[in-house]
């Protein structure tokens, strides 16, 4: 997969085009699991599953949380909760919405 210029507005290209770009800048990135499971034919949310937490979390060189939203997309409050904490703890939230974005902050 290499870096494309047609726009796809998809945020599971969009992580993919961010991991592989990291990638080959030789950071460590990898995708946040936060989906819930079928148990008894209901969908439930896994209890030990941080709330809001973002699609990417990596390390260039220090650490670094990217959450990836369409054009349109929008946060759920878990995740501007977490962006919150994060703020406040000092450490590095992007809000990525293209690729661009990402490029410009990690240089």
């Amino acid at each position: 997969m290499g870096f494309t210029k047609k726009k796809d507005s998809s945020e599971g290209h969009l992580v993919m085009q961010i991991i592989f770009y990291l990638r080959t800048k030789n950071y460590a990135v990898g995708k946040t699991k936060t989906m819930g499971v079928v148990r008894n034919g209901r969908y439930t949310y896994d209890p030990y599953q941080f709330r809001g937490f973002p699609d990417l979390t990596a390390f260039c060189p220090n650490l670094i949380f990217i959450e990836c939203k369409s054009p349109k997309g929008r946060q759920t409050e878990e995740q501007k909760d977490f962006q919150s904490f994060c703020e406040k703890a000092g450490v590095r939230y992007i809000l990525a919405r293209d690729l661009e974005t990402v490029t410009n902050l990690i240089k």
